[in-house]
């Protein structure tokens, strides 16, 4: 039987209204899902093993490979590694061939071809390796020297002016990658390699160099990429780079414990979380449903305006100060909040403390140089006298006039004797990183080597404890000989402290003897004052300065010497007494 028209009708009315629901639900969920959008990165790959190279299986290995792969991972991005040179890879970079380079450095003249990340992903420092027995202790040691360096290191650049400013004339042979550079060293291409310490590591090994105590540029390790180019991918690193480091569980700490056994940051609530969840939270009545799919969507777009609207700049600033005033009302929040702060200020403690020892490594390598060129001037001025006296010495002949610059030739080489003996006991200085020093505990082992049965001692110190170099105990040492044997009539010795008002404290040690003559107060601290005597108080104050400590003899002529030991606030505690 035929249907009627009117049935026929309301059927096809029916059809027509299921399309148009399916097509709706259609469109509402093309305009609500993420648009995951690959994006392709090109990566430069080069052999600096352990922060990028090849592994045995022809795969790209490194810290900062398994850095950049999780990243991508996270971000969608599609890595594709295009292996070169250092050297190649910088011209690819300026040249927009690759959108990245990583584990390098930035300074001004590369900042105006290329942007760099702002975290900092490793510390380095630029590292001399030579073949062991060498004899290459300082910067003078490579005057003449055959250098080998990387093409496009910054470690190259760095050792250039180095030794530029203590006129050191080198040779330098540049190669395309760090395995040339090492194995040409090895087979006597070049008599030094400079690269970064934590390059060089594995290389030296490999080819039987070892490390110099020529060490210098300490530098960071960062990611870059073309100018004006390439600035989300910045941005990614460096919110990736600070929240890894925020967390102890994090990939970044896992990798950084897996290549180089250091753990990663004390964990902190990463701050993107708080701002995803904020805006999710404003978004939630315009978009009720698919809200872990639309926080992943938001978040992207959030990361593309943050770079190009300074007005979503403030409106982030915003949000974070109300989640400050949220976290100060909630009690959860706020012991969250206390433990972190715990957390923050033993960083800060651990961070201060490093700069303490950055500071004093630097005093204590101005004062070696300081060290090399008066005793090079020393030992070429007495070589030049001996050298007159040896020449005197053929034209007298013989009989008392060659006898008297005979005489005045051993004194010389006494001279140079005494000079090379100071250098040996002063190139120790700042070799070890400053430490904390129990101040009694160091005294008595300064005084068990001195005889101080005729003299009674009265020491008041409360435990206190000073930062300095690992050679303290030779400053208690010099002076308490001093003391004892340069001064005749001393019965006793005191040892306090007392608190100055600029948050500094003075350590005091006095006698009862004839005391120093004012005009000799500051000579006595002068190199050479006693010219046969290895422990010096030139010796003592430059020892005590790589912390700034300072030394000084304030006692009353005819009543007594008096040193004062300053030490600035920061280089002192109080232990246990």
């Amino acid at each position: 039987m035929n249907a009627s028209p009117l049935h026929t009708s309301r059927k096809a009315s029916r059809v027509r209204r299921i399309f148009f629901l399916a097509g709706a639900i259609l469109l509402l969920f093309a305009l609500i899902s993420p648009v995951d959008a690959a994006r392709d990165v090109k990566v430069a790959l080069s052999e600096l093993p352990p922060s990028t190279f090849t592994d045995e299986q022809g795969e790209p290995a490194g810290l900062f490979v398994d850095l950049i792969e999780d990243l991508a991972a996270k971000e969608g991005w599609t890595i594709i590694w295009v292996p070169g040179s250092l050297q190649e890879s910088w011209i690819r970079l300026a040249s927009g061939e690759i959108d990245l380079i990583m584990g390098v450095t930035s300074t001004p003249e590369r900042e105006k071809s290329y942007n760099f990340s702002h975290e900092s992903t490793l510390s380095a420092w630029s590292q001399v390796y030579a073949h062991r027995g060498a004899g290459i202790a300082t910067i003078l040691d490579l005057d003449g020297k055959r250098v080998a360096l990387l093409k496009g290191d910054i470690n190259g650049i760095a050792f250039k002016e180095y030794a530029r400013k203590f006129n050191i004339n080198a040779t330098y042979i540049e190669k395309d990658s760090l395995d040339e550079v090492f194995s040409g060293t090895a087979a006597g291409e070049a008599d030094a390699v400079v690269t970064f310490s934590l390059a060089g590591e594995q290389s030296a090994n490999k080819y039987g160099l070892s490390e110099t105590s020529v060490m210098f540029n300490p530098s960071s390790l960062v990611f870059a990429v073309p100018k004006g180019k390439n600035q989300d991918v910045l941005f990614a690193i460096d919110r990736y780079i600070a929240e890894g480091k925020a967390d102890p569980s994090s990939t970044y700490s896992q990798l950084m414990q897996k290549w180089f056994g250091m753990k990663g940051a004390s964990g902190i609530i990463p701050a993107y979380v708080l701002w995803g969840l904020a805006i999710i939270a404003g978004l939630a009545a315009l978009f009720v449903i698919m809200s872990v799919i639309l926080r992943r969507e938001v978040r992207r777009k959030t990361e593309e305006l943050f770079r190009q609207n300074e007005e979503l700049q403030a409106e982030v600033a915003n949000r974070k100060r109300t989640e400050a005033q949220l976290s100060q009302k909630n009690e959860d929040l706020q012991a969250a909040y206390e433990e972190l702060a715990t957390i923050e200020e033993e960083l800060r403690f651990h961070y201060q403390e490093l700069g303490k020892s950055e500071q004093a490594l630097l005093q204590a390598r101005k004062k070696l140089n300081v060290l090399n060129t008066l005793t090079f001037q020393d030992i070429q001025s007495g070589v030049f006298a001996l050298n007159g006296y040896m020449d005197l010495a053929k034209r007298a002949g013989s009989g008392d006039v060659l006898a008297g610059y005979l005489v005045k030739a051993e004194a010389t080489l006494l001279t140079v004797r005494n000079s090379l003996r100071f250098a040996k006991k002063y190139q120790d200085m700042g070799m070890s990183q400053p430490r904390w020093h129990d101040v009694n505990y160091t005294l008595i082992n300064a005084i068990s080597h001195l005889d101080f049965s005729r003299i009674s001692r009265t020491v008041t110190l409360d435990g206190l404890e000073i930062y300095a170099d690992p050679l303290l105990e030779n400053v208690f040492l010099t002076i308490m000989e001093n003391m004892v044997v340069h001064t005749a009539g001393a019965t006793k010795v005191s040892v306090t402290y007392r608190n100055n008002t600029d948050k500094s404290i003075t350590i005091l040690i006095e006698d009862d003897g004839p005391g120093i003559p004012a005009a000799d107060k500051e000579k006595i601290f002068g190199r050479g004052y006693q010219k046969n005597d290895d422990t010096s108080l030139f010796l003592a104050r430059e020892i005590l300065s790589i912390t700034d400590i300072a030394i000084t003899e304030t006692g009353e002529p005819g009543a007594g010497a008096r040193f004062e030991i300053k030490v600035p606030e920061g280089k002192y505690r109080f232990g246990d007494p």
